[in-house]
């Protein structure tokens, strides 16, 4: 994979990221706005278990990449404290340490136990800050 400039777009980091997900075995998708999604396909309701497919929306997180002191960063996306709150962001890592930012996303989405790439990898957790748009 190629290099990222600090202050490179987050179009081309948002791929890389996608590509190197899929090769542990997840699925991902660019969203826009700098946003991936994830989820790991070990987590998803048995097909013909229409409960679970209702109730049970699997393993999945979404990342969203946003400056950071001038840098593109990779923030977690975590939901609000109620229903209607924003979104809040947790800083993962820069955008340039592809190797961190998969080794944590999939961590987060493993599934313990299971005949699943994602569920034996290992990842530390990322560090506190604020960030302000991408690109």
């Amino acid at each position: 994979m190629r290099a990222l400039t600090p202050g490179g777009a987050w179009r081309p980091a948002a791929l890389g990221l996608v590509a190197e997900l899929e090769r542990r075995g997840l699925v991902a998708e660019v969203r826009g706005s700098g946003v991936v999604r994830v989820h790991n396909p070990a987590g998803a309701p048995d097909a013909d278990d229409p409960q679970g497919q209702v109730f049970a929306p699997g393993l999945g997180q979404e990342v969203v990449c946003r400056r950071r002191d001038g840098v593109l960063w990779w923030w977690w996306v975590w939901s609000g404290p109620a229903r209607h709150s924003p979104p809040e962001l947790e800083p993962l890592c820069p955008v340039a340490d592809v190797v961190t930012a998969v080794t944590r996303i999939v961590r987060v989405v493993a599934v313990p136990f299971a005949d699943s790439p994602a569920s034996s990898s290992r990842a530390s957790s990322g560090s506190s800050g604020s960030s302000d748009g991408c690109e």
